[in-house]
């Protein structure tokens, strides 16, 4: 799409025009053009990205080192056809953690409201690997497909009351139609101080931040030293990281407000 300024001022080839919007009193043209997408993906794309990647690069490679300690633990669970309890949390987990990589993508491409939705699928997949932790009759569930996401999050949210805030406001902002959806979200580069910038990087921080959390919970016994869980009786956990695990999580999320 192209906005030509003077109405006198030389078109793109007709062939290659979709529409044209002509504005007499601005003498103003928008022009939308068949390469639309294309221009979209191979111009402005990797110009977008480039704007998100020099502004975040320290934050990623903090959340990459959390992504990977939960692939640590998760990798050597991942058994194909499996429907036991450490196969099939591990593919969930896998499948959370594929889906956060994409939602990185998204984001960096410049596409701030879609990548809220898909912050809001990848926690429904943790709660539902929550949901399967906690309660043994729920595997059985899952594997029938009967169990529901519903109630997951529901369940979720008694585990870790942090999941809970994550989830409602990813859902309230993104998913759940409201008037927001009906304002205008160019697909722009990024810009130091962006509110939009910031809430992204602050929900990929606990959303990777979570994926370990609940792959640590999910393999619990495999685990030297767990980090925040706590064992409270058979089958029964308690969230409890010590004193120094609260600081570096401070350090972490880098003292925002509702940090776990």
């Amino acid at each position: 799409m192209k906005k030509v300024h003077g109405i006198n001022r030389r078109l793109p080839p007709t062939e290659n025009v979709a529409s044209i919007i002509l504005d007499s009193e601005s003498e103003r043209a928008v022009v939308v053009t068949k390469d639309i997408l294309v221009n979209q993906i191979f111009r402005d794309g990797p110009t977008i990205a480039n704007s998100f990647d020099r502004l975040t690069e320290n934050d990623i490679r903090a959340i990459s080192a959390v992504l990977a300690d939960a692939m640590g633990v998760i990798f050597s669970h991942v058994v194909v056809n499996s429907e036991d309890y450490k196969p099939t949390c591990a593919r969930l987990l896998l499948s959370a953690t594929t889906a956060f990589m994409a939602s990185v993508e998204v984001a960096r491409h410049g596409f701030r409201r879609p990548y809220g939705a898909m912050a809001r699928t990848i926690l429904e997949t943790l709660a539902t690997v929550l949901h399967i932790v906690v309660e043994p009759a729920a595997l059985g569930k899952f594997n029938a497909g009967t169990l529901r996401s519903t109630k997951s999050v529901t369940v979720a949210e008694k585990v870790l009351p942090l999941f809970g805030r994550q989830y409602g406001m990813l859902s309230d902002l993104f998913v759940h139609i409201n008037k927001s959806h009906a304002g205008l979200d160019p697909i722009v580069s990024y810009e130091k101080d962006e509110a939009a910038l910031g809430f992204i990087l602050s929900s990929l921080r606990a959303t990777g931040w979570l994926i370990y959390t609940v792959a640590e919970l999910a393999f619990y016994d495999d685990i030297s030293s767990p980090r925040y869980w706590r064992n409270v009786g058979p089958g029964a956990f308690v969230y409890d990281p010590s004193d120094a695990e609260r600081n570096s999580l401070r350090e972490f999320f880098k003292g925002e407000a509702g940090e776990p």
